[in-house]
């Protein structure tokens, strides 16, 4: 296909970072050539749509004819055609239902990347074993399916609206109970939102600085945003910058979340794979890092290694994501290849698999990955619901 980290978010470094907590050493490539570039302030955070959620439009059985209206009888051939609005009904029904099953495989295939790929965090290509063993046991899924499920439960709270504050308390609320797998960028942001900083993120990006702030932390759980807009994806152009700005203010990470957002929303509705991400690729591609992200969605895992130092750039998530569902990959397959390429396994299947269950639908995915879940019926339930909004 042509376009034109281990934990959460081990950031992009453009020199080694004495306050890198999880890697040092070699930066990913900017581009091809391996240079750099100058990057443009952040912007301010935008502010979230308030408006409701489009409504679905459903045909609605059509009235008598008027000659029934006035008693006049029927001849063989009007009642042997029916109700004129019949197959529409049934058409819309049939595509209310597959957009139902894609969303829900977004959902679904986002908690079993992350359980799938945890047991390979971190490790090299070459320590991972191939092929890949099949999944046993119950597993729970780390940091990308909490915030991801923080995230989906508050759209479904508020009928679709997507209610920033809510989406941070919900992060908070998990965080005051001690997870064991949260990224370092998003405890400090997180620690700083609780101590009532505004604009924690930012606070936290200007003390930092661009070389240790593009984490995957944002991407790693903003699908479910691209579900609920499936129907009215321009709003992913305020929301999913915004979301991203929560936990991780550097730019790059909210290129890399409306380009997943925005793939993930076409992809439900039932647009070719190729085309849905070029389309997506192709609509950031004047954001900072977008030339960047179109590099890697070709290479990332060829001539771009995801599985050394660095590897939690949001980037390398974003582009081996949209690499393997815009070239076609079955679930199973493209899951297992992005996981064999080592790196931040979890958190780049989490998003991998968002994107391939929504090309696939939630009937793709295998039972045996499922069973794997330890939650997977609560968050099959949830999944559901979420659909329901868009369906």
């Amino acid at each position: 296909m042509t376009c034109g980290d281990a934990s959460e978010d081990v950031p992009e470094q453009r020199e080694p970072a004495a306050d890198d907590e999880d890697h040092r050493g070699e930066r990913p490539d900017r581009h091809p050539d391996g240079t750099a570039e100058q990057h443009a302030d952040p912007e301010e955070e935008g502010g979230a749509a308030d408006h409701q959620p489009p409504q679905v439009l459903v045909a609605e059985p059509a009235r008598e004819r008027a000659g029934a209206e006035r008693g006049e009888p029927e001849d063989d051939e009007q009642q042997a055609e029916g109700d004129p609005h019949e197959g529409i009904v049934r058409i819309l029904a049939a595509v209310s239902e597959d957009i139902r099953r894609r969303a829900e495989g977004a959902v679904v295939g986002l908690a079993i990347g992350d359980v799938l790929g945890a047991p390979f965090r971190s490790l090299r290509r070459d320590g991972i074993p191939s092929p890949l063993p099949q999944p046993h046991g119950p597993g729970v899924g780390g940091d990308a399916t909490a915030m991801a499920q923080h995230l989906w439960s508050s759209l479904i709270a508020n009928g679709g609206v997507l209610v920033l504050p809510d989406v941070l308390a919900r992060h908070l609320a998990w965080f005051e109970a001690g997870p064991s797998d949260v990224g370092p960028q998003t405890r400090l942001v997180l620690e700083e939102a609780r101590r009532g900083t505004p604009e924690a993120a930012r606070a936290v990006f200007e003390r930092r600085g661009p070389e240790v702030s593009a984490g995957n932390g944002s991407v790693m759980y903003c699908s479910p945003l691209g579900v609920a807009r499936a129907r009215d994806p321009e709003r992913l152009f305020v929301e999913a910058p915004a979301l991203s700005r929560l936990t991780h203010w550097d730019e790059r990470c909210a290129t890399a979340c409306l380009a997943v957002t925005l793939a993930v929303a076409a992809l439900v509705r039932g647009e070719e794979a190729e085309p849905a991400v070029v389309a997506a690729v192709t609509a950031v591609l004047d954001r900072e890092g977008g030339e960047e992200l179109e590099y890697l969605v070709g290479e990332a895992g060829r001539a771009r290694q995801i599985d050394g130092p660095g590897m939690g750039f949001t980037l390398f998530t974003a582009g081996i994501a949209l690499q393997v569902a815009g070239e076609g990959l079955g679930f199973e397959d493209g899951l297992r290849h992005v996981v064999g390429l080592g790196g931040d396994t979890d958190t780049n299947a989490a998003v991998a698999g968002s994107l391939l269950g929504a090309r696939h639908g939630r009937g793709a995915i295998p039972p045996a990955w499922f069973d794997r879940l330890a939650d997977g019926e609560a968050i099959d339930a949830e999944a559901r619901a979420l659909a329901s909004l868009v369906a």
